[in-house]
């Protein structure tokens, strides 16, 4: 949309939705076993006044214990208080699995960024929000260690956009802007 960039003038908007997904799918292929990630988004207030679960930007793998999995890497919680969370999150075929952070955030109609390392080697997972890391969420397994991280050798899917998995009434307006991976950490002044 015109106007609303991050940096520039122009960003995907996603308009509001009580739940269900409004993401674009590419390949992941070339991402391999692991990568750096930054993404750019900001949520228009006021936000729904619900509990929901609401993933950003989310890999689909095969894990190497449980199967055909989502791995929500850009992922939140946001309370009916208006405080959220950032967690790393599993969507396997069965219950999902994973770590959150405290509701120490919330939506506040401004451009943040959000970055992720992610490495199925070492079974690790970072989260960056505006270039500081989100250590309460942070997992470092080692190799073959699967549990609670449950990381694919490789990637198929990148999902980038909005999914709400609780009904919130009317919905999330968001944009995101500049996506960016790499095998080294983008940041968020490039």
């Amino acid at each position: 949309m015109v106007g609303e960039g991050a940096r520039g003038t122009h960003a995907l908007r996603i308009a509001a939705a009580a739940n269900g997904e409004r993401r674009i799918y590419t390949d992941a292929a070339k991402l391999g076993s692991g990568h750096w990630g930054r993404v750019f988004y900001k949520v228009q207030i006021p936000v729904p006044t619900v509990f929901v679960h609401s993933t950003m930007v989310a890999l689909q793998g095969v894990g190497p214990t449980r199967g055909p999995e989502e791995v929500r890497v850009v992922d939140t919680v946001k309370d009916a208080n208006g405080k959220h969370q950032f967690l790393y999150n599993v969507q396997p075929n069965g219950a999902e699995f994973g770590k959150g952070s405290p509701y120490n955030w919330t939506f506040d109609g401004r451009w943040h960024c959000a970055e992720w390392h992610i490495d199925g080697p070492t079974q690790s997972y970072h989260f960056y929000f505006d270039g500081a890391e989100v250590t309460s969420i942070a997992l470092d397994n080692g190799p073959m260690n699967y549990a609670g991280t449950d990381i694919p050798p490789s990637f198929s899917q990148l999902r980038v956009g909005w999914n709400n998995y609780q009904s919130a009434p009317p919905g999330f307006v968001a944009w995101i802007d500049e996506v960016a991976l790499d095998v080294h950490r983008i940041g968020c002044a490039n």
